[in-house]
């Protein structure tokens, strides 16, 4: 399915009752590019706030092991 280019469709993915099961190791390799770690702190976007629920998220480790890489990858963006 075509959502459009960016951040945006993947985080709205989030918001999905079942979302996809690449989408939190996704995240968290994006993560890893100061271009995507800038795209997950951007304060409009709201983007650690949606990040955070999944932190405990029982339905699935991947999507936990992702989602918790990918904000420990945030922990590395400096100076802006």
């Amino acid at each position: 399915r075509e959502r459009g280019t960016g951040l945006d469709p993947l985080l709205q993915a989030l918001g999905e009752p079942q979302p996809p099961p690449q989408l939190g190791p996704l995240l968290c390799n994006l993560s890893q590019l100061p271009e995507g770690r800038r795209g997950l702190l951007d304060r409009s976007r709201c983007s650690v706030q949606r990040l955070l629920p999944f932190t405990q998220y029982r339905d699935s480790v991947i999507h936990r092991r992702g989602i918790v890489g990918a904000l420990r990858n945030c922990c590395f963006q400096y100076g802006e």
